[in-house]
């Protein structure tokens, strides 16, 4: 059981955004325009299969492939601009225009973190700030809006809550696991292996949240048609 529940931590990047890629696959989906959710969580699962993989074998690795920071980092750019362009084609969202103000500074940041503060084969603090602070600003504008401003009602069931909910928690959390685990491991290692666990958990909530609003915009399945009598 212990060996079982291993694996499930270790793999916590991975499975979740399985379920949610079968869920999408066995359901057709209502609303289109998550069509850029669905290709980051194509391009997240592919990422960290492949970063999980490599932390846990390394050994079987070839030597210029073994460093996995410059996907976590390549990923620290992709959600904060996919998601970003998701909700800016909300109706709902296209009132508040500091938002594009801060997509256009983040693009701008990342290009000046890249050539002058950090490699993309090292494993960017400064990224996990920005990006959890750009998904942050968008994910709590959007919750805000749903409660203050009825003039274009959004179901309740309407995927943008649960990928605002899924991203929201998933940051929140780990942005001060990240920001300061590689001091906290040579502090204090146990609280370190323990932050990991938790970060663990957070991208299980993240994925299967995910999964949830596929599945509640499921339109119909794909294969297996019910025949009508």
């Amino acid at each position: 059981m212990n060996i079982f529940l291993k694996k499930i931590f270790t793999w916590s990047e991975v499975w979740p955004l399985a379920i949610a890629m079968i869920v999408y696959l066995l359901y057709k989906q209502k609303d289109r325009s998550i069509n850029i959710i669905i290709w980051l969580l194509g391009i997240s699962l592919v990422f960290h299969i492949f970063a999980v993989y490599i932390s846990q074998y390394t050994y079987r690795v070839p030597e210029p492939f073994k460093n996995n920071n410059i996907l976590y980092n390549l990923l620290m750019i992709l959600k904060p601009l996919m998601v970003g362009a998701y909700l800016l084609r909300l109706k709902q969202l296209q009132q508040y225009k500091y938002l594009r103000i801060v997509f256009i500074l983040f693009i701008l940041f990342t290009l000046f973190n890249f050539l002058f503060l950090s490699s993309l084969f090292i494993f960017s603090t400064y990224m996990v700030l920005a990006e959890s602070a750009f998904m942050l600003v968008f994910t709590l504008t959007f919750f805000l809006d749903a409660m203050i401003d009825d003039e274009i009602p959004l179901p309740l069931n309407h995927p943008a809550y649960y990928i605002c909910a899924a991203f929201g928690i998933l940051e929140s959390i780990n942005l001060f696991i990240f920001l300061f685990l590689f001091p906290v491991f040579y502090a204090n290692k146990e609280f370190a292996v323990l932050s990991i666990k938790i970060a663990g958990i957070a991208y299980m909530i993240f994925g299967l949240t995910i999964a949830a609003g596929l599945y509640a915009n499921r339109e119909r399945r794909r294969f297996f048609q019910p025949v009508s009598q």
